[in-house]
């Protein structure tokens, strides 16, 4: 039988791991069930999960992978598609925003046209890759997963989410109802 690694086990198990898998979890489980969601519920709804899982990615502190592999993605693109349809259905026209075009894009125009749509579903697949390995309950595959969440978050997710958020704040404050229109 292998030993347990006292710091692995108290990270993984720490509140803020805790937390951070509770609100992935629950925000993936809210994309995965959209089916009734509607226009002002959608956006109020995903304010609140995009903001609980920032904070906690925040909280976690810092690990170091442990083990040589990583698992597999599971989320699919048949998936991955079905969200990304789903948002954009409920956004309708307020789903497409404009970003400035990054340093290693193809597009050299100062602004771009994007889809909140497509941040999210890349937030997405992210926490359910996440949750799906954490869930596992193998601590060194849960420590390795949250310290790739972590890694990702920097690289990329963490700004689609942001990005994503601040667009839905502004639906939000503005009071706008993609559904009625």
């Amino acid at each position: 039988m292998q030993e347990k690694n006292p710091q692995t086990h108290s990270f993984v198990f720490s509140e803020a791991m805790v937390s951070l898998a509770k609100a992935a979890n629950e925000t993936a489980t809210f994309f995965e069930g959209l089916a009734g969601t509607e226009g002002k519920a959608f956006i109020n709804e995903a304010v609140i999960h995009l903001s609980a899982v920032y904070a906690s990615i925040l909280k976690i502190g810092e690990t170091e992978p442990v083990l040589d592999f990583m698992g597999e993605p599971t989320v699919t693109e048949q998936e991955w598609s079905r969200i990304f349809q789903r948002i954009a259905q409920i956004l309708g026209r307020h789903n497409e925003i404009l970003r400035p075009a990054e340093e290693d894009e193809f597009d050299r125009a100062e602004l771009v046209i994007h889809t909140i749509s497509e941040d999210l579903s890349d937030v997405y697949q992210e926490l359910r890759d996440f949750t799906s390995l954490f869930s596992r309950g193998i601590e060194e595959i849960m420590n390795d997963a949250a310290w790739e969440l972590k890694e990702r978050f920097a690289d990329h997710w963490g700004k689609k989410l942001l990005r994503s958020l601040s667009a839905l704040h502004d639906l939000y404050v503005s009071g706008i109802d993609p559904t009625a229109e």
